[in-house]
């Protein structure tokens, strides 16, 4: 984890203490600045890793696709990275889940499924997969390690996206 990473999770961290105080008519005075910033840490510290350069541009990016503010774009980026976050799913109309918080450079999202004649869970736009049962055709055990697989393709193509030579 990086410098600049961890001093975004920390002020998302006290931004959202921040809110939850005003949410319940509390006084922001006595919120524990410690506490949030050491809790932000210990969790930034188990984050995929995601170097600096990469982070950012996956912000922009962000920030330019959805037309949201740089702080929005930086709370997406962080749980593009967060492996602990749960994800939640939703029905894809060909009988898969599309997988929250799993984005791509291109704005797609992420979607796993096992929808196939052997039921194995699989990444549905797996460029690995030539063909199902031959070299490269990933399967597992679950819909969440499919999709905690997933969140590691999409983050190596966010490194290769914006480390390429424009």
């Amino acid at each position: 984890m990086t410098i600049h990473m961890n001093a975004m999770a920390a002020a998302l961290a006290m931004r959202d203490a921040c809110r939850r105080c005003i949410d319940t008519d509390r006084p922001i005075d006595h919120v524990d600045i410690g506490a949030v910033v050491a809790i932000a840490m210990r969790d930034a510290a188990s984050y995929l890793p995601c170097p600096d350069d990469v982070f950012e541009g996956i912000a922009k990016a962000i920030q330019a696709q959805s037309r949201c503010t740089g702080a929005v774009a930086f709370d997406v980026a962080l749980r593009l990275v967060d492996p602990s976050r749960p994800f939640a799913y939703s029905r894809w109309r060909h009988g898969g889940w599309y997988v929250s918080d799993v984005r791509y450079p291109s704005g797609a999202c992420g979607c796993v499924s096992n929808n196939y004649l052997d039921k194995k869970w699989r990444i549905v736009c797996d460029g690995r997969r030539q063909d199902l049962n031959e070299p490269g055709d990933v399967t597992f055990r679950s819909r969440e390690e499919a999709a905690r697989a997933e969140q590691v393709l999409a983050l190596e193509a966010w490194t290769a996206a914006i480390r390429s030579p424009a």
